[in-house]
């Protein structure tokens, strides 16, 4: 199937980047807290496989939201060759039926006059893996060139992408985002690939960077910063993208996944590049070739066995919307706002764990850590199956009281409770782990590591769990895979905060090695009688702290 850009459309591409901009704007403004907590609209959930849609709009568009998420989900899989089942928590969307529901959640886009109003947006919060998804649904979800919510499916497949695969180039991981984000469904057929009109107008108007050059770029680098630079790098990762996974599946081969797989062995891009997707030289002239044509491929996909009758739909009390819709906003940054909002749901429902949870999360924002624990007790003791109250918990204790084994052991119970009631909650493993390797009475590195593998597992992309394999291979006294995995984190680290912790990881990883190593030297002489003296002290392992919040890795 072709494609024919009408260049007079305002595009997905162009939308997304000046939503990307104003994430970096400092936010501004203030909730009109009582026009939230007065709107008594009937809010309904519809839960599928793995989304939670909450939407006051009516029960047809909260299924077809979920709906819609579920296939670019499994359509992003399938490219992978993940078919089968993922266990993974489920992300909520607030899908608000109107420009003035989404305004009351997102005060920050409204409060400048000039401000581009989103259709949708993404919140990750890496620390405690909530992942929330905000939509406006009065804005067509299938139109015919403009996908307004190609900035949340781009944000969700980073989300898909840090699960699966463990570390990607930068032009890769953007490249797939956008090729994937502009996926398009009509009358439930998908088509894959619907190529972006600002892309192409740009990369037309100007030179393409060097694929070199484009292989180099990385958080760091002024093409992933600089608005000017920024536009070409994204341009061009898509149209790189988009021509390799075309260009196999019209010749039927597997050079792009061959890719993937050497850069999963830790083969460096440029070398595994050779071998798979081609030289640079040629492969550039190819790209310019492609970016000049006046038609684009896109691939038609089946679409994915998805059972809709299976969706569980069910009408929130005033006092369950408040919370959820109140959580949204503490994960976006409006602790304040959310607190009234949730003081205003536990009035109504005095008993409702939900509130209780994210009031603990708010003091964990405010590092107001005893209210922390105390909220989440309450949470807890209301629900003994919340795992997002025990998790608080246990974080608050271990970010007070480190050294002290009652506390230590409490919050083990806690993440033990956590990991049983969702098993596929990776930052619990994490924590868990990072509790059993704290010096004590309670502390067992065997299992400590094996709760990291777990969280590895989990989500292979997240390198502050490759570095909490390094701070147990170090405490267990295995110099080598210290070294080894903390050069592998090197690698996967992207912001210029990963990128210092891996180094920092790497080189105390390599002095414990080199202490090994004396040490081995010492006892062989020793043994033979010919030195007397000590080794040099053991340097100490490098104990990660719990995670800050928010959005601050444990590093």
């Amino acid at each position: 199937m072709t494609y024919r850009p009408d260049f007079k459309r305002i595009t997905a591409r162009m939308y997304g980047f000046l939503l990307r901009l104003l994430f970096t704007y400092a936010l501004v403004g203030t909730l009109a807290n009582a026009s939230l907590a007065e709107n008594r609209q009937a809010w309904i959930e519809v839960r599928s496989p793995n989304f939670i849609v909450v939407t006051n709009a009516n029960e047809h568009q909260g299924r077809r939201t979920a709906y819609q998420f579920e296939m670019i989900r499994a359509v992003f899989r399938d490219f992978f060759g993940q078919t089968g089942k993922s266990p993974e928590p489920p992300v909520t969307i607030v899908a608000a039926k109107d420009e003035n529901t989404l305004k009351t959640l997102l005060p920050e886009y409204w409060a400048k006059k000039g401000s581009v109003h989103p259709a949708g947006i993404y919140l990750n919060t890496a620390d405690t893996g909530a992942n929330y998804i905000g939509l406006r649904l009065d804005v067509s979800l299938n139109q015919d060139a403009y996908e307004p919510f190609e900035p949340v499916y781009h944000e969700y497949v980073h989300y898909l992408t840090r699960r699966m695969i463990a570390h990607l180039p930068l032009w890769l991981v953007e490249g797939f985002a956008e090729f994937y984000g502009n996926t398009r469904m009509e009358n439930k057929n998908v088509f894959v690939g619907a190529p972006s009109t600002s892309h192409i107008l740009l990369l037309r108007q100007k030179s393409l960077l060097p694929l070199d050059t484009l292989f180099d770029v990385n958080f760091s680098s002024p093409y992933y910063h600089e608005e000017s630079k920024a536009s070409i790098f994204y341009a061009e990762s898509w149209a790189l993208t988009h021509y390799l996974i075309m260009r196999d599946s019209k010749e039927k081969t597997h050079r792009m996944t061959d890719l993937l797989a050497l850069l999963a062995k830790g083969v460096d891009q440029k070398e595994a590049a050779k071998q798979t997707i081609g030289d640079s030289r040629p492969l550039e002239t190819e790209l310019r070739a492609y970016v000049q044509k006046s038609e684009f491929r896109v691939a038609s996909v089946a679409p994915p066995k998805i059972d809709e009758n299976g969706f569980q739909v069910r009408g929130l009390t005033d006092a369950e919307s408040l919370a959820v819709r109140a959580d949204f906003m503490a994960h976006d940054h409006h602790p304040d706002d959310a607190k009234a909002i949730l003081e205003e749901a536990l009035k109504l429902d005095p008993k409702l764990s939900a509130a209780c949870e994210s009031m603990s999360f708010i003091s964990l924002q405010q590092q107001n850590l005893d209210q922390a624990a105390t909220s989440a007790e309450q949470a807890i003791a209301l629900n003994p199956q919340s795992y997002w109250g025990n998790y608080y918990y246990a974080m608050s204790l271990l970010r007070a009281h480190q050294s002290d084994d009652d506390s230590i052991a409490k919050a083990q119970a806690s993440l033990r409770t956590v990991v049983k009631i969702n098993p596929a909650f990776a930052p619990a493993y994490d924590m868990l782990a990072y509790a059993l390797g704290l010096p004590g009475s309670h502390q067992d590195l065997k299992e400590a590591y094996s709760m990291t593998l777990w969280a590895v597992q989990s989500e292979p992309g997240n390198i502050q769990y490759r570095l909490r394999a390094v701070q147990l291979h170090e405490q267990m006294g295995d110099a080598d895979n210290a070294v080894r995995t903390a050069t592998f984190a090197t690698k996967m680290a992207k912001t210029p905060e990963e990128q210092k912790a891996a180094a920092e990881a790497l080189e105390n990883a390599q002095k414990f090695q080199q202490y090994k190593h004396k040490v081995k030297e010492f006892e062989a002489a020793q043994s033979s009688g010919t030195v007397k003296t000590s080794p040099v002290a053991e340097p100490g392992p490098n104990l990660q702290k719990p995670p800050a919040f928010i959005g601050n890795a444990a590093i």
